[in-house]
């Protein structure tokens, strides 16, 4: 078996394109690099890529995670240049590592994410905003209601034990929050929720289309 991941980043305006255009675009360019990947068996065998973790419509990231499988083996240093030519801007190729043929999937391995929230505020108007994410964080619970799409029903979880770990600063207009948010297949936090309910808390005014929303990393399991 011929397993690897992709480190990859994404970001300028292809971070508007959908993960399932993502995946089109990947597989279309290991076709024009000549790469032949592992296909599924069945009556609609499908090549075999997979990512640790979507990434969501407009969010960028500087370290994201993909898995394929070859019919052949190549070289790494094969892999990121052939990719790397086909690339559009804003998509990029960081690293390519081979992986063991018993390794679980990393989506399976997926354990955590970091996100930078960044939130441009009123012209002149400053936040302590440490002392705010303390007290955000000294909560007993910080509710929210998700939406399932399985069963569409509507639930209310807490998700302060899925808040890892949370800092922000205050600079140029705007509050910048860091944090380590559960991620994968058993617990998984969107950072949407995080924007909102701090917000909400500290009385903070924003337009969501000028938030930015970026992933720095994924953590996994060994």
């Amino acid at each position: 078996m011929n397993k690897y991941v992709v480190r990859f980043y994404k970001g300028g305006n292809i971070r508007y394109i959908s993960h399932l255009d993502l995946m089109r675009l990947f597989k279309r360019a290991f076709k024009r690099a000549g790469i032949k990947l592992q296909y599924s068996l069945g009556f609609n065998p499908h090549p075999k890529i997979s990512f640790a973790q979507p990434l969501s419509l407009g969010y960028t990231s500087s370290s994201e995670y993909m898995e394929f499988e070859t019919q052949l083996a190549y070289s790494t240093d094969l892999i990121i240049q052939k990719l790397n030519s086909l690339m559009p801007e804003g998509l990029g190729i960081l690293s390519c590592e081979k992986l063991p043929d018993n390794v679980k999937s990393l989506a399976a391995r997926t354990k955590a994410a970091d996100y930078e929230i960044t939130i441009p505020v009123n012209s002149g108007i400053e936040k302590d905003v440490c002392n705010l994410l303390r007290e955000y964080m000294s909560q007993d619970q910080i509710k929210v209601i998700k939406h399932q799409k399985k069963s569409r029903k509507s639930i209310e979880i807490d998700i302060k034990p899925l808040i890892y770990s949370i800092s922000g600063d205050f600079h140029n207009n705007s509050i910048l929050i860091k944090t380590k948010l559960a991620a994968g297949n058993v617990s998984n936090l969107s950072p949407e929720f995080v924007l909102s309910t701090f917000c909400e808390f500290a009385d903070i005014q924003y337009e969501r289309a000028m938030v930015t929303i970026k992933r720095n990393d994924i953590y996994f399991t060994n």
